[in-house]
């Protein structure tokens, strides 16, 4: 179990690079399973999520290489083995397993896919996207022997089921429309990084055709993570400072910046570059939709903002349940209630804690109030936090934070 010590209380000011992105990694990093040639992926992060993802690879036999920023993956000499559970309950995004072990070898066996526990995550969709193309399901393995194109309609847009129908799709023989499918940036991501391979995918709204294709070698540069861009954003007005975030995929973060903007931030965007302090704090409302709308993922991090300034309310149409974190929060000092899938949040005195990581937003939220008040704090289970953040220490360090991360 690693831990964060902190010594907070101080502003943080300066300049952050933003890694490329965690939910665009993570599919491509799985779609390497359709591809029989060796792709060449710029900019993935180096978090644990995809350390496990590429280990998962690893275990069907593929051959993985680090040059500088880019990672080359060779899947030409792929085998099914069943996966290592202990790996795939780590991480959420091992149900791309389903779409990707179904298209290369037939087969994918079910078993308890991990990620953070913040709300219950059936994966019927999933499911029933692999029976629309013919697979069948029987016990604790999906099988087919042929996956042919068809019609999938979702009745409401799921990434990870979108992920996996484009998955299933790719190499499937015939044409596959996908409705009513996610269109957050990373499900384009992952169209780009195919097509490059021979793919033959194109999305017009939340549709989405396919041709199946069989597939080469491909390449793509992964695009600057959103939600780290917003977390070290709401970090610096969180400390009084000021954060400019670099490699921000800023024509994506609309919604985050309105969000700011409407706390009563002021926001400049250059280039590929944010910035963001406080000018006066306004109470805050926020309600968390499939994209373009505010982003789930980032609404644990905006709860501290909020109890640190006037207060607001969180509304997350996306999940079920995803307040899980406001019981760890309220060891700092955060106020609150939950009523069904709204919270509200009151402005609260801060102070010090020692507390555990609820899941890996809610870690960050952690991290976020012990870094805002004077005095030590301490987070356990940093590994938690470590899955979706490069070089977390480093890069809060050059910006003036009093942080250590041990074992």
């Amino acid at each position: 179990m690693k831990r964060i010590v902190v010594s907070g209380g101080a502003p943080l000011n300066g300049d952050i690079a933003v890694s490329g992105s965690k939910n665009a990694a993570l599919p491509i990093i799985f779609s390497c399973i359709l591809i029989n040639g060796i792709s060449e992926i710029d900019n993935l992060p180096d978090i644990g999520d995809t350390r496990v993802a590429l280990d998962l690879l690893r275990s069907f036999g593929a051959v993985i290489e680090r040059r500088g920023s880019i990672t080359l993956i060779d899947t030409r000499r792929l085998s099914y083995v069943k996966p290592d559970e202990n790996l795939v309950e780590k991480i959420r995004a091992s149900t791309y397993l389903i779409g990707s072990c179904l298209s290369r070898f037939g087969a994918c066996h079910l078993m308890p896919f991990g990620g953070c526990n913040f709300s219950l995550r059936p994966i019927d969709m999933h499911l029933s996207a692999c029976r629309s193309l013919g697979a069948s399901v029987n016990d604790n393995i999906i099988l087919c022997h042929s996956l042919r194109g068809a019609d999938i309609n979702f009745d409401k847009p799921s990434v990870g089921a979108t992920v996996n129908a484009i998955l299933l799709s790719a190499t499937a023989t015939g044409r596959t429309v996908i409705r009513g499918c996610a269109i957050e940036p990373h499900i384009d991501a992952l169209i780009d990084f195919l097509n490059s391979a021979g793919a033959s995918i194109m999305r017009n709204g939340r549709e989405v055709e396919i041709f199946g294709r069989e597939l080469h070698g491909g390449k793509i540069k992964v695009i600057g993570d959103m939600i780290e861009s917003g977390s070290y954003l709401a970090l610096g007005i969180m400390t009084g400072g000021k954060i400019r975030t670099h490699n921000s995929p800023i024509s994506d973060m609309t919604s985050v910046i309105d969000a700011l903007r409407e706390l009563g931030a002021d926001v400049v965007c250059e280039n590929d570059s944010i910035s963001a302090c406080l000018n006066s704090g306004n109470h805050l409302r926020l309600t968390a939709t499939p994209y373009p709308g505010f982003p789930t993922d980032l609404q644990p991090i905006f709860a501290p903002l909020m109890a640190a300034n006037m207060g607001g309310e969180i509304c997350d149409t996306v999940w079920e349940s995803r307040f899980g974190y406001l019981n760890v929060l309220s060891s700092f000092g955060v106020r609150s209630s939950v009523l069904g899938n709204r919270a509200t949040i009151y402005k609260s005195n801060l102070h010090t804690a020692s507390a555990v990581c609820p899941d890996l937003r809610g870690g960050m939220a952690c991290l976020m109030c012990a870094l805002s008040v004077e005095g030590k704090s301490e987070i356990y289970s940093a590994e938690t936090i470590l899955r979706g953040y490069e070089d977390l220490e480093n890069k809060l360090s050059a910006v003036g934070a009093e942080i250590k991360i041990d074992n």
